[in-house]
């Protein structure tokens, strides 16, 4: 599955691209909002460390398109008050699916394979039959895991990166804008 890194590019550029590149929170709020919204679903890694069972609960249905919408549909309840809440609660939605999407589209070598994409209309475990994301080992600290897990950060910034800088840019060039029309 992707690291944190590939999971934070991808939504950096999925909130800011469904947002409209829109500044709602504040210019760096938005983007710690929506990367921290492509991380989020791993956060059900904690009740395993919790209660000793490693990564038990991983992968769950924090991992599904039901949890994605819940996301947004959260984020418009906080944000709808405020001038362009909407557009951040489609930014929420589209910042949180690309963490399902990305783990969709990767390696996954630990059962059960995949994730509960449709849950909970179906229990099933889907995986693309296509990986893009190599798998993100988690053993002992070698020198063969670190350099895996390095080059798989340098794979994901090379597909991940350029999406996030454009975003960053239409972004700033919209910003800019707005402000010469003040």
């Amino acid at each position: 599955m992707p690291t944190p890194l590939g999971h934070a590019l991808a939504g950096l550029a999925a909130g800011t691209a469904a947002s409209g590149g829109r500044t709602i929170l504040g210019p760096v709020k938005d983007l710690v909002f929506f990367a921290g919204l492509g991380m989020l679903a791993d956060l059900d890694f904690i009740p395993g460390l919790i209660l000793g069972e490693g990564a038990a609960w991983h992968r769950g249905i924090s991992h599904s398109i039901t949890a994605a919408a819940a996301a947004g549909l959260l984020a418009w309840l906080w944000a709808r008050r405020k001038p362009g809440g909407g557009w951040l609660a489609l930014g929420a939605l589209a910042a949180y699916a690309s963490h399902i999407l990305l783990d969709y589209l990767n390696v996954d070598t630990r059962p059960p394979f995949g994730i509960p994409l449709l849950w909970p209309f179906s229990g099933e475990y889907m995986l693309a039959h296509h990986a893009i994301f190599p798998d993100v080992k988690r053993h002992a600290l070698t020198w063969a895991i670190v350099k895996h897990d390095l080059l798989t950060m340098a794979w994901e910034t090379l597909l991940l990166g350029p999406p996030a800088v454009a975003a960053l840019f239409w972004r700033r060039v919209k910003r800019r804008r707005s402000e010469g029309r003040n």
